[in-house]
């Protein structure tokens, strides 16, 4: 990954924060985003922090604060990598809205407004960020685009994770992006450029250890090594044509590597 740029989102804590800490100690130059400059009351991480982490294995790290909703947000966050390292490589899009007024909510008690904040997060800015880097990673001769998406959409067994709410946007949201991969991967195939989305599982983060301290059953959770090493591996690998388009399960995937 030496002289690769990586943009990681969400990268303030959990998936997204291991997920740029190792590409940044396997030498890629890493740009930090996420809303988190000062720490919450309950969830630890701040971009800061993970830059900062990101510094002490070696690697090279810039914090940009940036809102997922926001579309000038998300163009400053592409347009400010660009100007300080002069290329994008890889974009791993695995910000998410995962908490708030939306889950849980039946269709009746769901805002329109909540609804749109979800779509906003986990669809539109994988779509914003990827339409915008997309002629940048054409102009170098190829790229990478990762979604962190969800696993089972809907039914009437659906459910996050034991314990937890039966959300309607976020799993429909991430069932679009997931539509959005396979649609948009002829396209930018021809342009270099993969595209593929992982389910990471019900992977233990400081967002689950804090639902586990509310009651919520975390037994079932995965470690957050599996998802970080199949993400990384998809970042790095020597073909990434060959899952371009796919949906790929982390717990699946990460038993076929080396």
């Amino acid at each position: 990954m030496r002289g690769k740029v990586v943009i990681v989102t969400g990268a303030s804590r959990g998936i997204g924060k291991q997920v740029a800490i190792e590409l940044g100690r396997r030498g890629a130059t890493v740009v930090v985003a996420a809303r988190t400059v000062e720490a919450r009351k309950s969830l630890p991480g701040t971009i800061g922090e993970t830059v900062a982490d990101i510094e002490a294995v070696g690697g090279k790290a810039l914090a940009v604060q940036a809102d997922m909703g926001s579309e000038a947000d998300l163009e400053r966050l592409v347009a400010t990598t660009l100007e300080t390292f002069g290329r994008i490589d890889v974009l791993v899009n695995n910000a998410a809205a995962t908490s708030g007024r939306a889950w849980g909510a039946s269709l009746l008690e769901l805002s329109r407004a909540d609804w749109q904040q979800q779509y906003d997060v986990n669809l539109n800015a994988p779509f914003t960020l990827t339409r915008a880097v997309a002629p940048i990673m054409a102009a170098q001769g190829g790229g990478r685009v990762i979604n962190v998406t969800t696993g089972h959409h809907g039914g009437d067994d659906y459910a996050p994770a034991p314990g937890i709410p039966v959300p309607l946007a976020y799993p429909s949201s991430k069932a679009a992006l997931d539509q959005f991969c396979s649609l948009v991967s002829g396209e930018l195939k021809r342009m270099g450029i993969s595209i593929v989305n992982v389910n990471p599982g019900f992977v233990r983060t400081e967002m689950v250890d804090l639902m586990e301290q509310k009651g919520v059953d975390a037994s079932a959770s995965i470690s957050i090594t599996i998802p970080t090493t199949v993400l990384c591996h998809l970042a790095t690998c020597d073909d990434p044509m060959q899952f371009t388009g796919k949906v790929v399960q982390a717990e699946d995937l990460i038993n076929d590597l080396p």
